[in-house]
């Protein structure tokens, strides 16, 4: 293909495959000079050791003095051999040295030829001498040889025929026979040659096309890097841009959090107190239903906070399992017990039935397994007008075992559209069930996340709109080995209790003789908490931030009187509770000290116990658990804190 119709790429090919084989012909032609430089000393010994021995026989019949011709003989193969050997040595590669050892390597055949008085043998190092020269792959060196051996052949055969014959009379025609047989082997070696070169400049074309493929490779490869490069930056700088935002929407949640249920702590402490307080006999009814629908929205609209807050969680990956040994049947029990005061209310029946034999118990987080399977039936009966709801827990023993628990429900059932989008975050069937229903559209997402964190899923396994839907939840068990299998009798909203309110126990706590400094810098809160402390019969003394209280609890301790414990809002002008604690542990107060704060986002508990705090309760205040926190505390055994504090009275009396 001539370059005018070849492409730049196909130039570049040709151009790179001519110099590979210019390369390689040159190497070659190198590496057969400096062979020719050996082969020429080692004909010249040998021509020396067939004149010593051969000529003096052949020229003078039986008589063994040397021939004159002999050491001449011995001279001019020197001579022939000096040349080509130093530019062989010298300058190997150029084309008069291989021409010159063309002519040399003749040359030693007609004096072997003329050492050994004619003898047909010797004429055979001609056919030997012209098939190494081929390995040139250049014909012109043949020719160049062969012009020498048809001239000394024409030449001496007419003037000194037994030189080269052996006889004394020698025709023309025996010249040209000989020559005849050279060009003969001329022309099958000229073949050789010319087909050689075709084959290297062919090995020479593939070698170039591979160089030039491997460089595009290369090039291809290195493109690919940059632009791999380039796109791992961008997506590190997105990623860190994820990183700020997710960081971003973790501190709104927080300070959501915090902003939302402070006040909550207010709303709903003070409406439980109004439902407690006094003779609700002389309340009008209407205003004890405002007070209840103030409390009921109160803890819809916590709920709402607690989801997103578990949503937010799980997406940021900081929501920790807690894997227990468990009774599923207990489970099943305590989430029924739970619904079934929203079953009865609706005139729904509950069941729960098992359809095989379930493990005694389960490796799993029974508190997240426990939000599932209540938000699943909770869910059931929400959209459940008549019928019921029916729970059906199997155990599927596989390689993996897992426990199934299906929620059955005869409710208004969905469509194949609802059911696609069921399970995406704030998104619910359609929007007119938002309105008529309620809700988020957090609960199933946060359920289904859940049981993939526990080994299994959430999905719909069948649903048909005015007919019901079937949901299946499942979680991995854990190792089986050594557990036994128990058959549980099923359940139903006949058999089961309504549950006694564990409220109820708590709050019948009592926390007299007990001296609280309660740290808050909110007046309701701290008109609400103090009244619900001294209600249970605590002492109460009040400060409004951080600094306040360090004084106050070193104070106290130094005169005698002691606090049982510090309740420490952790989020206070001049001094935080953070700080405050981190203060009274410094300098030694070893009295119960418990965080009090509206932070509920994962962490928040571990960062107020390196901080120092005993414990940690969130608002709005739960009364019955605020009870019990401040009971345990103050009643666990601290003998060291003792030591500690008659230390800290010695230090502060000196």
């Amino acid at each position: 293909m001539s370059e005018k119709k070849c492409k730049p790429h196909c130039i570049s090919t040709q151009k790179l495959a001519q110099k590979i084989y210019v390369e390689r012909q040159q190497a070659g032609t190198i590496r057969i000079d400096r062979t020719f430089a050996w082969l020429m000393a080692a004909q010249w010994v040998f021509g020396i050791l067939l004149a010593a021995w051969v000529s003096p026989f052949t020229w003078k019949g039986t008589a063994s003095e040397i021939h004159p011709h002999v050491p001449l003989a011995v001279l001019l193969g020197g001579m022939i051999s000096v040349l080509p050997i130093t530019l062989a040595l010298w300058r190997p590669g150029w084309v008069i040295t291989r021409h010159t050892i063309a002519v040399a390597q003749m040359l030693t055949s007609a004096l072997w030829i003329h050492l050994s008085g004619g003898r047909i043998e010797t004429h055979f190092h001609i056919f030997g001498s012209l098939a190494f020269l081929a390995w040139y792959r250049d014909w012109t060196v043949l020719i160049t040889a062969t012009v020498v051996v048809i001239a000394d052949h024409l030449v001496r055969g007419l003037l000194w025929p037994q030189s080269i014959y052996g006889v004394l009379d020698a025709s023309l025609l025996r010249t040209l026979e000989h020559a005849a047989w050279v060009v003969f082997e001329d022309a099958i070696l000229i073949i050789y040659c010319i087909r050689g070169q075709k084959e290297l400049r062919a090995i020479a074309q593939q070698e170039a096309e591979i160089k030039i493929a491997y460089e595009d490779v290369e090039r291809q490869i290195s493109a690919r890097t940059r632009e791999l490069e380039i796109k791992s930056d961008i997506l590190l700088d997105a990623l860190q841009q994820a990183r700020i935002a997710t960081k971003a929407k973790s501190e709104f949640l927080a300070n959501m959090s915090h902003e939302i249920r402070t006040p909550m702590t207010a709303i709903l402490g003070y409406a439980e107190l109004l439902l407690v307080d006094g003779d609700l006999n002389k309340a009008p009814d209407s205003r004890l239903e405002s007070i209840r629908t103030i409390q009921r929205n109160g803890e819809h609209l916590l709920g709402i906070i607690n989801d997103i807050l578990d949503l937010s969680k799980i997406e940021s990956g900081k929501l920790n399992l807690e894997l227990l040994k468990h009774a599923p049947q207990n489970l099943v029990d305590d989430v029924l017990t739970l619904m079934l005061v929203r079953a009865r209310a609706k005139g729904l029946a509950l069941k729960a039935i098992y359809e095989t034999a379930i493990p005694a118990t389960i490796q799993t987080d029974p508190l997240r397994l426990r939000q599932i399977l209540v938000n699943l039936v909770g869910n059931a009966i929400k959209f459940t007008e008549h019928g019921g709801v029916r729970l059906e827990i199997r155990l599927v023993n596989s390689f993996t075992p897992r426990m199934e628990f299906d929620v059955i429900d005869t409710g208004i059932g969905l469509s194949d559209e609802q059911r696609q989008r069921l399970f995406h975050a704030f998104s619910q069937a359609d929007n007119s069930m938002s309105r008529k229903f309620g809700g988020t559209g957090l609960g199933l997402t946060i359920s289904k996340r859940l049981a993939r964190m526990l080994g299994g899923d959430v999905s719909i396994v069948e649903s048909t709109v005015g007919v019901g839907t079937r949901f299946r939840a499942t979680v991995l068990t854990g190792p089986l080995l050594g557990v036994p299998l128990i058959e549980p009798c099923h359940r139903s909203s006949e058999s089961l209790n309504l549950p006694s309110r564990p409220e109820n126990s708590l709050l019948s706590i009592t926390l007299n003789g007990h001296r609280v400094l309660l740290a808050e810098d909110g007046p309701d809160n701290q008109r609400l908490i103090s009244h619900v402390l001294r209600k249970a019969g605590a002492t109460v003394n009040i400060v409004e931030n951080g600094k306040q209280a360090v004084d106050e609890a070193l104070r106290a301790n130094t005169v005698g009187e002691a606090y049982d414990v510090v309740l420490m809002d952790m989020q206070m002008p001049v001094l935080d509770g953070y700080e405050a604690t981190m203060q009274l542990r410094a300098r030694g107060y070893c009295q119960p000290i418990v965080a009090l704060t509206a932070h509920a986002m994962s962490g928040d508990r571990d960062k107020c116990i390196a901080a120092g705090c005993d414990e940690y309760a969130t608002k709005p205040i739960d009364r019955g658990k605020l009870y019990q926190i401040i009971q345990a505390v103050t009643h666990r055994a601290r003998p060291n804190d003792l030591m500690a504090e008659h230390v800290l009275h010695a230090q502060v009396s000196s």
